[in-house]
């Protein structure tokens, strides 16, 4: 879909008839946005079609309801030596104009998409000066996502006609809409890879999908994976404890976004944080592969200056199919499982976004790649494992995988020294009970963190909510048998899974968690990704370049 910025509406055309059929009128559209006062938005943009549509408000009762919609096709006028074909006019009735949010521009863009898709080939729509930037990039991203089809798979593919949309309003939003545009890019990219079934989606094709990143943007990106026999010798037993019931080897991806500056993100040799018996014998080359230790926090100008550099990590939970293992979930909706890569297909669209956007910031983006499947060789309920940080795990549930993975993903990336950790993960069916589709849920050791989290949920329209992490849930979670146990019961099952992963994180080390089970994806007959949380983690990300 082309989307661009115009300063011009469409003009009416005039044909002459020949002996030839003249061209087809169907070619553009001109959408009108009126309130439910039956204000015409940008109105002085318009005065040349005022007269035509206060003329269709009237006749077609049209009370500005957002959604609403009413059609003048502009039938062609009969004259002896030409034909000439008016504008279609296309009235959206946006509501309230003062209830405007993402749920509202939202609405409004599908409506715009869906009516006039099968139709004409072009659009306008008039703006003026109806949004603010941020509304405006809201409306953008959300009409670029109405276009976006998944129907690879269908033996017939409907291609839509409408091919161009051009918004009349201020050039001083061109910047906005270009991010827009690299949002959409990414976020199209998470939707792709989480709408692929497991048969094609799994560890491996997530690496692959990573590695044609970087390929991509060369200049900006690379990419390095670790696979079991790595993690294994870094002793990342609690990941391996979900892969080792899948054919398919489970994947650890680490992609380094170097928007600002060549942070350090290798050890050289030993200063990595693997213990001396590991990295003798045939490990140096897995050595060279970490992250040095978190350096003393000190006064020194140089060190300040790295700590500017540090990278936010960012990490995805990629169970890219979730049977449940050996504590196997019901066969309903069990296809649905195919979504629990969501988080990781996320961190993957965001890094996407970051390259379109060149964005001056350093990111990690960490896909923690496995699949969950019950055979001789997966785990018991029951078995103790071991994480990287030498805590000792009881899996009483092994379909509370993905806490699993995350574990020892958070224990490796804090190698990077970060500013921030979020892990994003579709983790939790509490998080879907307590909240529904509508928000996502955030968890932090860190006001800071938390604050810009909430700040960029305000600005992008991607809502999360503020969730407790209070250490007495903590007590839900002791194990009489090991260090800890990986499920904590009935009660406040998001919260007891967001402190799991807590004691993987590092004292001092800001952190956050997202819970996008019931966010992710759409349930039911229209079952499909959503793209979320791309554009949070976009605005995030932005505000966070434009602080340094």
């Amino acid at each position: 879909m082309n989307i661009k910025l115009s300063q011009h509406l469409p003009k009416t055309h005039t044909q002459k008839i020949l002996k030839k059929e003249a061209k087809s009128k169907d070619e553009a559209c001109l959408v009108v946005l009126v309130d439910d006062k039956k204000n015409i938005l940008a109105e002085s943009a318009l005065t040349d079609y005022t007269s035509r549509i206060e003329q269709l408000i009237d006749v077609s009762h049209f009370k500005g309801k957002a959604g609403e919609t009413v059609v003048d096709y502009a039938l062609a006028g009969d004259k002896k030596t030409t034909k000439q074909n008016p504008v279609q006019l296309l009235l959206v009735g946006v509501g309230n104009t003062d209830k405007f949010n993402n749920t509202v521009l939202q609405k409004i863009a599908n409506t715009i998409y869906s009516s006039t898709q099968k139709r004409v080939s072009s659009i306008t729509v008039a703006l003026g000066d109806a949004l603010e930037e941020n509304h405006f990039g809201q409306f953008a991203l959300n009409l670029l996502a109405a276009s976006y089809r998944f129907d690879k798979y269908k033996s017939e593919q409907a291609t839509p006609v409408l091919t161009d949309i051009y918004l009349v309003a201020d050039a001083a939003l061109q910047p906005a809409l270009a991010f827009a545009q690299s949002v959409f890019a990414g976020q199209s990219l998470t939707r792709d890879v989480a709408n692929e079934p497991g048969n094609i989606c799994f560890p491996a094709y997530m690496a692959e999908k990573a590695q044609e990143l970087a390929a991509t943007y060369p200049d900006l990106l690379t990419v390095k994976v670790l696979g079991e026999d790595e993690m294994s010798a870094l002793g990342m037993h609690c990941f391996l404890a979900v892969a080792q019931g899948s054919t398919k080897e489970g994947k650890l991806v680490l992609m380094e976004y170097r928007g600002k500056s060549n942070f350090s993100s290798d050890a050289g040799s030993t200063k990595a944080t693997t213990s001396s018996a590991k990295v003798s014998g045939g490990l140096k080359a897995l050595a060279d592969k970490l992250p040095t230790k978190k350096a003393a926090k000190n006064n020194d100008a140089n060190v300040q200056a790295a700590n500017d550099d540090a990278p936010i990590v960012l990490v995805g939970k990629g169970v890219t199919f979730d049977s449940g293992g050996i504590s196997i979930k019901p066969g309903a909706a069990m296809d649905e499982m195919k979504f629990d890569m969501g988080g990781s297909a996320s961190v993957l669209g965001t890094i996407k976004a970051l390259c379109e956007a060149r964005l001056p910031i350093n990111v990690v983006g960490a896909l923690a790649c496995a699949e969950n499947m019950p055979s001789g060789d997966a785990t018991r309920p029951g078995d103790i494992v071991k994480a990287m940080n030498g805590l000792s795990v009881e899996i009483l549930n092994t379909d509370a995988e993905g806490r699993l993975v995350l574990a020892d993903t958070l224990c490796y990336v804090q190698r990077y020294q970060p500013k921030a950790i979020i892990d994003v993960a579709t983790l939790t069916g509490a998080c879907v009970v307590a909240l529904g589709s509508v928000r996502s849920a955030v968890f932090s050791n860190d006001e800071d963190v938390l604050f810009d989290l909430e700040n960029a949920s305000n600005l992008s329209g991607d809502l999360i909510w503020h969730m407790p992490l209070d250490d007495e849930y903590q007590a839900q979670l002791e194990s009489p048998i090991a260090d800890m146990q990986n499920i904590g019961g009935k009660g406040a099952g998001a919260v007891t899974a967001a402190c799991f992963l807590s004691r993987f994180v590092e004292e001092g080390q800001a952190w956050a968690h997202l819970d996008i089970a019931g966010t992710a994806w759409n349930s039911g007959k229209d079952k499909a990704a959503t793209g979320r949380p791309v554009p949070l983690f976009m605005q995030y990300l932005k505000n966070s370049a434009a602080r340094v």
